[in-house]
Formats: structure tokens, C-alpha cells, sequence
């Protein structure tokens, strides 16, 4: 889900730039937001370890610490940026390093057909670039899809990986603390309490979440006080991965508190190549301060980049579709179909004016208030009358006089015409902002090299609406949107709907016009997946197919996207992963070299 803003709450405006100012100013002075984060290594050129992971994301982070679990392993942990500023820490900023030095900044390529009223036609696809990757900027949803979205990868890739077998890494992690969860021991079968990350929701919930509650349930939905539930779908409050008033995640719960001295993080290091001999991984060819430097690999290296950086470095392995590589002058070391297969969660943000009244703040020192967590909701929505959903509406609230140009532009990324009529529309009243988002999309884009160069960014196609069936139900579900308007509480306040869509939609009839309108300022949800595919390009156990040494473990590997945010699934994934490799190596017994680990101080 991307979360256009609070509930209703601080955003963009001159009163959060005010927050974040006295942050500042407390930190600095009392040491009051902080995170042990990782030292970075001293290692030497041409060093040896048993595991190279390649990003420190939520993959990363969390494979890293379980590897570094075994004494016998050693682990090198590589991430292209470096430690997370304070504003990751703080629930309530988690829009605020998005479009920033943090965030690779990633854009899609303008298909001339859909999202022409974003700037250039290109979809924001924001990464984090740091310690934590993605983990540190996203708004901590704790979704994990639904049973049906992994008997779906079990018919393409066995038993391993359907409900049955996965639930239990999702419980391993999982430190569930959210009441309205807790009590209800139906409910705690499908969660756990001794892992490392807090799930928790917030005691004290908004009074615009309420309304949207109410809303929904006057439109007919279940409300449910678990938005995982397996068995029930409806709207309802979503669990958060908050910690005492702070961002949780694999790199703070996991990493943070791996004190084994087997594992290495290496930061501000760009991987620009793995090193393949005689279709095996041996190691990686780094760079960092403009200086080149080799690691090797004693087992396997593993490439935690995610979706778009993970086929990135794979390409410039001589890994990929045979024709794209030779294109660029890259030697073929196996033609797979990496960067194929790209999807995401389709999103249509619409909005609705009305006026003031649903937006009704003690941070500093005790962390307690809004900043302190996320009080965010959402509903999930069948096309017939099972309790697997096809689409979600996420609503948020937007107070009058947001500043809302800066989101819309910078982070949202909608043209100027579009961003100045929300922002005018906005200075006169509140704004509901409702996204409505396609869960599983049948349209496929792909990632592709722009260069050889390691530095340039991928080339991202986003495919979206490429098949037509994304739209055909996108017409009926708008318009279940915009029946908020029309429930008790809310009608009572003016409502319209805001049209952002261009000239180019007028004259259709009513079905067209709304497809249309859909088209132009459709976008991502930012949950990215599939680029390296389990059963197409990786097996069930993460292994490149036909490569020794090398293995994935990112979203890049998901074969179809599941029904809700990515976060918790990729961490199950690690979970998986880890279990997969010290099986392995504890069955196989073996290595490529028995090099022990150089360590000879040299500050990279």
C-alpha cells in the first residue's frame, strides 16, 4: 500500500517541517532517536567468507543475522548506501525520505499509453538505498497475502512453498503485540509471540479511521480485527511492525542485535558483477570510493538487491536473456529470462472534497502520539463470494491546507496541472484520498540494462493494463469508491468527486471515460515483484538455475505478486532461505575452497 499521507495528520506542511526541526534539535542534543547500527567492516582486498549477501534490505538484513547464527559461517553483507538518517526511525515520517538520497529514485519508462498525466509518463518507484533498503522507508503494514496466493506458487513449485508450509515462517519472526489480535485465540493460531519483530496497532485509533470504518461496513463489508486473517476478509485496522514508538524491521530487530563477530557489513559498496567461473559463483567485483575490489565466496553469493537491482547485477553477470546481453556486448554465461515477468499492485488514487471536520500532537518525549505508529486501514474486496480478494482500498485523509503540491509532485510524481488542482482544491478543503488498487495484476513489464555502465539505472516497463483484463473491473470498483461520499457521515459534508483526468478523456461514453480517466494517472503501489522468478529462474530453493553458488532471495523471486504488502513475505522468504542453506551445507558438507576469512584492517 502507499500511503499518500496520515490519517488526516501531519504531512507535508509547515507544521510537520516544525516536527522535524525539533527532532532535530532533541536528537542532537539528547541522544533521544538512535539505532545501534552495524560498524562497517575492515576488510581486505581479495578477502574470503563463506556468504556474500549483496543488499542489506529486508532480505539481506534478515538472511545475514540467521546465517550469522552458525559459528562456523562467515558472513560479508554488502549495501550500495549506508547508515539510516533519524527520520527512518520515526513511524509518523515514513513518507519523508522518499525522493531523497535515501531512495534510489527509481522511475518507469513512458509507454505512451498509460499514466501520461504523471511527469513524463514515468511511475515513481521508490527503494530505499541503505541499511534496511526498503524496510526503512516503507509505511510498516503488516500484510502477508492470503493461503490461496501460495497454493498458487505450490502448483508451479511443489509443497514447499504453499500456506501450510510457509505460515510458519511468518510466526518465527513475528512478535505479535497488537490487541485487538492478541485476545482472540482464534485469531493467535496464525501468529506468533517469541519472534523478533513487534506487530502491534495502535491502542488509541483516529477519529477519520473510525469514520472510514463506519463507511465501509455501511457499504457492506465485514469489519474484522485482523486484516491477515486467513478464513475472512473485509475492512478493518492494519498491524503495524512497531516497536515502542519506533520503526521495527529485519535490520533493527534482526541485524541490530546480531552481536556474532562472523558477520561483516560492508556499506556504501556498489556489487557491479558477480565472478563466474566454470558456471559457478566465486565471489563479486565491488566498488567503493572509486576504488575496484574483489570478495570471494567459500559456498554460495546471494543476491538480496530486489526487483530492480537484483536483474540489474545478474545482467552485468552475463546472466540473462541471450539476446538483451549480446545487445550490449555482455558475454552470455546462461540465458535465462531475468528482468521478465515484472508486476505489481495497479493503483488509481482518486479523491473526494468536502468539508472540514474529520481532521481533529507529543512525540518529543515520550513517543507516544501520531508520530509514534501508523493508524492506517484498509478493505479488501472479492469479485464473487469467496474470502480471496482481487482489489483494496486504502483511504487516507488529507487536512485542508496540507501543502499537498510537494507529496503529489515529488513523491506521487502527477504532472504540475494535476498537482496544482489538488493543491488548489486542497486550500479550500479537506481531501479524502482513496486508492484503489488491483491486487493481482495479469499484465507483465520487464527490467532491462540501459548500459553496461553499473552506475546507470535499469530500464524499468512497468506493462501496466498491457492485458485488458486489469481493467474490466476497475470501472464497478471506482465507483464502489466513490460511495464513501454517500454514507451517513461523510455525506453530510459536501462531497464531490475531484476529476484530475485531461481533456483527451471527454466525449466517451460513461464506461470509456472512466477507464480513461483510470489510464492517465494510474501508478504503482510499490510492491514490485518477480524479476527472478521461482520455476523460471531460480528453483524452489532460490538456486540460479545452472549456476553453482548462486542463489536469490529478494521480491525479485516472487513468481506472482500476493494479495497485500510485500514486506512481511519477503522476510519469510529469508526466513525460508536461511533454513534452506544450512540444511543444505550441513547435509553437503562441503565448500569450494577452505580459505579462511582475511581480516587485516583495511578500511574500505
Amino acid at each position: 500500500m502507499l500511503s499518500v499521507a496520515g490519517t488526516c495528520a501531519v504531512s507535508g506542511s509547515a507544521v510537520g517541517a516544525t516536527i522535524a526541526a525539533a527532532l532535530h534539535f532533541f536528537a542532537a542534543s539528547q541522544c533521544l532517536i538512535s539505532e545501534p547500527w552495524p560498524q562497517n567492516a575492515r576488510i581486505e582486498n581479495g578477502s574470503h567468507f563463506d556468504f556474500i549477501i549483496v543488499g542489506s534490505g529486508t532480505a539481506g538484513s534478515a538472511l545475514a543475522a540467521r546465517l550469522s547464527e552458525v559459528p562456523e559461517f562467515t558472513v560479508l553483507l554488502i549495501e550500495a548506501g549506508g547508515d539510516p538518517p533519524q527520520e527512518a526511525i520515526v513511524p509518523g515520517f515514513r513518507g519523508a525520505l522518499k525522493a531523497t538520497r535515501y531512495d534510489w529514485n527509481f522511475t518507469t519508462c513512458d509507454d505512451g499509453y498509460t499514466s501520461q498525466g504523471l511527469e513524463g509518463g514515468r511511475q515513481k518507484q521508490p527503494r530505499g538505498k541503505m541499511l534496511g533498503g526498503s524496510g526503512s522507508i516503507n509505511d510498516m503494514v503488516y500484510a502477508r497475502g492470503f493461503p490461496e496466493d501460495y497454493y498458487e506458487w505450490a502448483t508451479l513449485l511443489g509443497d514447499t512453498w504453499n500456506w501450510t508450509n510457509v505460515v510458519h515462517y511468518f510466526k518465527k519472526t513475528e512478535n505479535m503485540t497488537d490487541e485487538k489480535v492478541v485476545d482472540d485465540p482464534d485469531l493467535m493460531m496464525y501468529h506468533g509471540r517469541e519472534g523478533e519483530i513487534e506487530v502491534t496497532g495502535q491502542n488509541k485509533t483516529s477519529f477519520a479511521v473510525e469514520k472510514f470504518l463506519e463507511a465501509f461496513k455501511e457499504l457492506g463489508f465485514n469489519i474484522v480485527d485482523d486484516m491477515t486473517n486467513p478464513n475472512i476478509i473485509g475492512a478493518g485496522r492494519f498491524s503495524h511492525t512497531v516497536t515502542k514508538g519506533k520503526r521495527d524491521s529485519s535490520l533493527t530487530a534482526l541485524l541490530n542485535k546480531a552481536k556474532h563477530s562472523n558477520v561483516y557489513v560492508l556499506k556504501d559498496t556498489l556489487i557491479t558483477k558477480v565472478l563466474i567461473e566454470n558456471n559457478t559463483a566465486v565471489g563479486v567485483h565491488a566498488v567503493s570510493n572509486k576504488k575496484e575490489f574483489v570478495f570471494y565466496s567459500n559456498k554460495d553469493v546471494i543476491i538480496s538487491a530486489g526487483t530492480f537491482n537484483t536483474p540489474k547485477i545478474l545482467f552485468l553477470s552475463g546472466i540473462g536473456p541471450e539476446d538483451h546481453l549480446k545487445s550490449l556486448g555482455i558475454d552470455v554465461v546462461k540465458d535465462l529470462p531475468v528482468g521478465d515477468n515484472l508486476h505489481d499492485h495497479v493503483m488509481f488514487i482518486t479523491y473526494i472534497a468536502l468539508d472540514n471536520g474529520t481532521y481533529m500532537i507529543q512525540y518529543l518525549y515520550d513517543k507516544t502520539g501520531p508520530l509514534s505508529g501508523s493508524d492506517s486501514m484498509g478493505a479488501y474486496k472479492a469479485l464473487n463470494d469467496s474470502n480471496v480478494p482481487e482489489f483494496a482500498f486504502y483511504p487516507s485523509c488529507m487536512a485542508q491546507n496540507s501543502d499537498f503540491y510537494y507529496g503529489c509532485s515529488i513523491l506521487l510524481g502527477y504532472n504540475h496541472e494535476v498537482c496544482l488542482k489538488l493543491h488548489k482544491i486542497n486550500q479550500e478543503s479537506e481531501l479524502l484520498v482513496i486508492a484503489v488498487v488491483l491486487l493481482k495484476p495479469k499484465s507483465r513489464g520487464k527490467v532491462r540494462l540501459q548500459s553496461k555502465n553499473p552506475f546507470d539505472d535499469p530500464l524499468i516497463y512497468s506493462g501496466t493494463f498491457d492485458n485488458r483484463e486489469d481493467l474490466v473491473h476497475y470501472p464497478a470498483m471506482l465507483t464502489l469508491a466513490w460511495s464513501i461520499a454517500n454514507t451517513s457521515y461523510f455525506a453530510d459534508k459536501n462531497p464531490y468527486v475531484v476529476d484530475i483526468s485531461s481533456d483527451r478523456c471527454n466525449g466517451l461514453d460513461y464506461e470509456d471515460v472512466i477507464e480513461c480517466k483510470i489510464r492517465a494517472t494510474v501508478t504503482s503501489a510499490w510492491h514490485s515483484v518477480g524479476t527472478a522468478a521461482m520455476g523460471t529462474v531460480v528453483d524452489k530453493h532460490l538456486k540460479v538455475k545452472g549456476i553453482e553458488g548462486l542463489r536469490v532471495v529478494d521480491a525479485s523471486v516472487m513468481p506472482k505478486v500476493i494479495r497485500g504488502n510485500t514486506n512481511a513475505p519477503v522476510v519469510m522468504i529469508a526466513e525460508k532461505a536461511a533454513d534452506f542453506i544450512k540444511t543444505y551445507y550441513e547435509i553437503h558438507n562441503m565448500t569450494k575452497d577452505e580459505v579462511p576469512p582475511v581480516m587485516t584492517p583495511f578500511k574500505i
